[in-house]
């Protein structure tokens, strides 16, 4: 069925962000934890919501295009099988759902009434209202402001004038803040947003991930602080490669 999306209301950042900081925070409350890094969106869908994740490669996630889904009623949040290759993108997928979950499930519901609820969320054309702020949840909940904030403050970083510029601070605020399952992409558009990097534009979505591309790689289930460290001998190797050419 189609829904109204002017029963949608605006949304500020500042409490696109509250609502995902409450989500975070209840998360740690029911399971006796301090703020952590990586944010553990899949166990947050699936141990904390109570959604089942399938990965599908069929029907409408034939198409590239459709990334994923929520069906509200089965309590089944759907990934497209292309996306689960891509560290960050499956995270962004999983979050932005949860985001529907958060901001939208309570309105949807009481506008379709007794007929079957199901989001599907698709990458191209001008996305709705309610797509946009399933995105900002998204960025929100993965890279909270106070952590990213902390996380550039704490270290020197130049003005940044160039999409170069905005790759490497990405890449640095990844490795030194352990948001080891975010996209370069992601956290570049993260730093736009936040006001630290005024003089580079928003990024596209591909490459899925910036550093996937460089040939590093990280598990979504390795400890941050191994992360960090094969990050630095990354980055060490990389340099001194650079240096020999």
């Amino acid at each position: 069925m189609s829904i109204d999306l002017s029963l949608f209301p605006e949304l500020s950042d500042k409490e696109i962000q509250r609502r995902a900081d409450v989500l975070r925070w209840q998360y740690y409350d029911a399971n006796g934890l301090e703020e952590q890094f990586p944010i553990p969106v899949e166990v947050i869908a699936e141990q904390h919501l109570g959604y089942a994740i399938d990965i599908l490669d069929d029907g409408l996630f034939s198409d590239p295009d459709y990334l994923g889904g929520i069906i509200f009623d089965q309590h089944v949040i759907q990934v497209n099988a292309t996306v689960e290759a891509h560290e960050g993108r499956y995270n962004f997928t999983l979050a932005h759902e949860i985001g529907h979950h958060v901001l939208h499930r309570e309105i949807y519901l009481d506008a379709r009434g007794t007929e079957p609820c199901d989001i599907m969320c698709r990458e191209t054309g001008e996305k709705p209202r309610v797509e946009v702020q399933a995105d900002r949840f998204a960025a929100a909940l993965l890279m909270p402001a106070h952590a990213v904030s902390r996380t550039v403050e704490e270290y020197p970083f130049r003005r940044v004038t160039s999409v170069r510029g905005l790759r490497a601070m990405a890449a640095k605020v990844i490795q030194l803040g352990g948001f080891g399952n975010v996209s370069n992409t992601a956290m570049a558009n993260r730093l736009v947003t936040l006001g630290y990097a005024s003089g580079a534009a928003f990024q596209a979505g591909t490459p899925h991930d910036f550093r996937r591309g460089s040939g590093y790689r990280v598990s979504r289930s390795m400890p941050v602080s191994l992360q960090k460290f094969l990050w630095k001998l990354y980055s060490r190797f990389t340099r001194r490669k650079k240096r020999r050419g």
